[in-house]
């Protein structure tokens, strides 16, 4: 028999017996669709928790801590440190793409700001940490101003205008009374008399979340103005400038008493950026810990983040930097872990129904098969009497059942992925803000749509496969003469 001839019979079969088909193929396109739904369900809460609320690429190391009578201590004479040579050696560790190193303030600090938003200026307490400039030049494509250290800039890589070389061969803003007399955005600082740019800093996209999500929903019920806060957006934000205090804030002052005032201009949002606070180019908070806290503050980092090139090496470094280097690992990488195998066990467990479905679909299609080879049996041995082999029969009703796959599988996916646009529709429209909302809830890859036409076709085979054999095994003679 013929391919063609083959497809032809297979059709004139759904043909005649399409009621039997459409009631068995009701299980598959509920099986594959349910499949469909929970698989991107999975893939898509997996993106949004893995990269988007953990960074599971990003390993934040940090000093190895001990309990000690209810406290912790980092070891016995302050254990490994976090330096410039501990940041090299993490570079060389197979599987990494990149490192950068992270220095906290270690004073109190405060900021004050927020008219041009809010109606009048308001003070915060500032915590703040420093990363290299290099790191995030590619995400910041057109910020108010760039994203690097200003203040350290070699006479020998040339001056930027308004500026000159200093007597430390560094450039410096020239001498000011007001913020007439400086090139913008350079501002004159009121104590120094010379002009400077603002230190620019970033905000990681979770805290405008909590702040949309939380914060504002709280504060509407409130008297006064903090009951009319806005809803702020990254692009309405870009630009925004405050007057920071480095060593005074409502919560103290620093040891040595001493206080740094500049401006700070928000140029733009990222990932790496901490995410309670402000972050700025390393070079200024090492700058700022050696004036206000002393230069032995500025020597060691508080963290490295070690990024992945892949989510497959994770473990291997992760295992590397505990094990054979003797750091530890901040919390957020065991939450990763934990959060990971939540979901995974989840999509697990939806797609186990999905199969339980498709199992209850299969012996569904094996009832209809039999009983329509029961009806066709004359059909079937009259071919059999003309020619066709037992094989023939076999590929006849095999063909069936993949024409019932494919389109149970094809119907199935139009109706996961109808559900799932639904589903977003109601995300976007019934629910209200929250931190990290995302705006869909499901990843669709390629490789969902043929697995699930994959997995849709082997049920069928399996439920056809009984009736295939049992109508290939029939005696021709016998079902013609009646008996």
């Amino acid at each position: 028999m013929s391919f063609g001839r083959l497809i032809q019979l297979v059709l004139q079969s759904i043909r005649r017996n399409r009621r039997d088909f459409i009631l068995s193929s009701i299980g598959i396109v509920i099986g594959i669709g349910t499949l469909l739904f929970f698989t991107a369900l999975g893939a898509g809460v997996q993106t949004t928790v893995l990269e988007d609320v953990f960074v599971v690429r990003q390993l934040e190391v940090v000093k190895p801590s001990y309990d000690v009578a209810g406290f912790q201590t980092g070891g016995l004479f302050g254990g490994p440190k976090l330096n410039d040579r501990t940041a090299d050696i993490f570079r060389d560790i197979e599987g990494v793409r990149t490192v950068f190193p992270k220095m906290k303030l270690t004073f109190p600090s405060s900021v004050k700001g927020g008219k041009a938003l809010l109606g009048k200026d308001m003070w915060a307490e500032l915590i703040a940490d420093g990363i290299p400039p290099e790191l995030v030049q590619e995400e910041l494509t057109e910020p108010v101003i760039e994203f690097k250290d200003w203040e350290s800039i070699p006479c020998d890589a040339g001056c930027p205008d308004g500026m000159s070389c200093g007597s430390d061969n560094v450039c410096t803003g020239r001498s000011c009374g007001s913020d007439a007399d400086c090139a913008s955005p350079q501002y004159c600082h009121q104590e120094e008399k010379i002009c400077l740019m603002p230190i620019p800093a970033l905000v990681a996209p979770a805290l405008l979340e909590i702040y949309n999500g939380s914060v504002q929903t709280a504060m509407a019920g409130a008297k006064g103005m903090v009951g009319n806060l806005p809803k702020l957006s990254q692009k309405a934000l870009i630009g925004f400038e405050g007057e920071a205090v480095f060593g005074r804030s409502y919560l103290g002052r620093s040891k040595s008493d001493k206080q740094i005032s500049r401006r700070v201009k928000l140029v733009g949002f990222s990932d790496k950026a901490i995410n309670l606070g402000l972050t700025m180019p390393i070079g200024y908070i090492k700058r700022l810990n050696a004036e206000v806290s002393g230069q032995a503050s500025a020597e060691e980092y508080h963290s490295i983040v070690v990024e992945a090139k892949s989510n497959d090496a994770v473990a291997m470094i992760a295992q590397t930097i505990v094990d054979e280097q003797g750091f530890a690992l901040s919390s957020k990488y065991e939450n990763a872990q934990r959060a990971g195998l939540l979901i995974l066990l989840l999509t697990l467990i939806f797609n186990l129904v999905s199969l339980i479905f498709l199992a209850i679909a299969a012996i569904n299609i094996m009832h209809t098969f039999l009983m329509v080879i029961l009806e066709r049996r004359r059909e079937l041995a009259l071919m059999r009497a003309v020619g066709a082999t037992p094989n023939n029969i076999r590929m006849l009703v095999l063909g069936e059942a993949t024409a019932l796959g494919l389109i149970g599988g094809t119907l199935g996916i139009m109706v996961g992925y109808a559900v799932s646009k639904f589903v977003d529709y109601l995300l976007a429209t019934q629910v209200g803000a929250f931190p990290y909302k995302p705006e869909t809830l499901f990843s669709f890859e390629p490789w969902m749509v043929a697995g699930c036409l994959g997995v849709a076709l082997l049920f069928c085979w399996i439920g056809a496969l009984l009736p295939a054999f049992r109508a290939s095994r029939m005696e021709p003679a016998a079902i013609l003469a009646g008996r």
